[in-house]
């Protein structure tokens, strides 16, 4: 079971897949949350896994972005992820266990680069949450997993913060241009990362994190073996020097 906020593209997204059916989702709107839900237990009986991928980018400087373009960015990326998520556990403790996946991205457990402060702080925030979840849902038998991609070409929806007052108007395109440059970080494709996650699914032992490429383990490896993250601003010189 599929899930859009646009059915417009629907013959593509079914286009080969005779066992894919499409519901209408909006996180945003708890009552088609609820539908969504409902109409797949209907339909299948029940769920075994559940995949957050929905989610927008703001992208811009913290002192760029409205306040209203923060917030919505967490309404979606942070509470109507779980949202979703708390509608569907009742499920899965009924039936005895589950898995509940959701995209982040590496990111959010390494150093954040300018300009994206907004997303991936909603994405950050996010794994806290599903981190304390994991432990509470443990005993029915859901697991959950957070599945770190790096870059990845997508056409992802974004919001930009560029007032016309911005002091530093070159912030975005220095940042695009300085992830386009970096040996360690691979520009990854929706398809390899789309196995990487089935890849997850089908563990019988599930980990918490997950990366989908090499290079996104050893940046995120990186991190970890340095508290003072002191190797991971190296990285960022012609951000902030």
């Amino acid at each position: 079971m599929a899930t859009v906020r646009d059915h417009s593209h629907d013959a593509a997204l079914l286009d080969g897949m005779d066992n894919l059916s499409v519901v209408w989702l909006d996180l945003l709107d708890p009552e088609s949350i609820a539908a969504a839900v409902e109409t797949t237990r209907e339909r299948l009986g029940r769920i075994d896994t559940l995949i957050n991928n929905a989610g927008y980018g703001l992208i811009g400087g913290i002192e760029q972005s409205t306040p209203g373009q923060a917030r919505a960015e967490f309404e979606t990326n942070y509470f109507g992820t779980l949202d979703l998520v708390r509608a569907v556990l009742p499920v899965m403790r009924e039936q005895g266990g589950g898995h509940v996946l959701a995209v982040s991205t590496i990111f959010s457990a390494t150093l954040c680069p300018p300009a994206l402060g907004h997303y991936i702080g909603s994405k950050a925030a996010l794994e806290t949450a599903l981190q304390a979840l994991a432990v509470e849902v443990a005993p029915f038998g859901i697991r959950v997993t957070i599945v770190q991609p790096g870059p990845v070409n997508t056409e992802l929806s974004r919001d930009w913060a560029r007032p016309a007052d911005d002091p530093r108007p070159d912030l975005i395109d220095t940042l695009y241009e300085w992830v386009g440059s970096q040996p360690g970080l691979t520009l990854e494709d929706p398809a390899d990362v789309a196995e990487a996650i089935v890849s997850v699914v089908a563990d019988d032992d599930p980990p918490l994190a997950a990366q989908t490429c090499p290079d996104g383990t050893a940046w995120v490896a990186t991190a970890l073996r340095d508290p003072s993250r002191r190797s991971e601003q190296d990285r960022l010189p012609r951000l902030t020097g």
